[in-house]
């Protein structure tokens, strides 16, 4: 697992130096982007592994690894969802009484 991080940290590392060596915006942007994806994956899928406690010296474990992580990853996106939907359904106006000033 040393090794992925090693691996993260220099992959990030060389992104963000042509994050800042881009000249149009267009560039920055997709960089950013895949720096920012990159860390999610990283850190959710460290986040996760860790709590199970999954072994991932062995083809099975991996295997299993990756069914959690996606598994853990609908649940996330399907939470979004109905978050997002909940929240659109909300009366963001309210009671707003309109009257003189002052």
């Amino acid at each position: 697992m040393e090794l992925i991080s090693w691996a993260v940290i220099i992959g990030l590392s060389f992104l963000l130096y042509l994050l800042l060596r881009a000249r149009e915006i267009k560039h920055r942007i997709y960089t950013a982007i895949i720096i920012l994806l990159i860390l999610f994956f990283y850190i959710t899928a460290s986040k996760v592994l860790s709590q199970n406690k999954i072994d991932l010296k062995s083809f099975e474990g991996i295997v299993y690894a990756i069914k959690i992580y996606f598994v853990w990853l609908v649940h996330v996106f399907k939470n979004t969802k109905i978050l997002v939907g909940n929240a659109i359904k909300m009366d963001w106006i309210g009671n707003i009484n309109v009257s003189k000033p002052f």
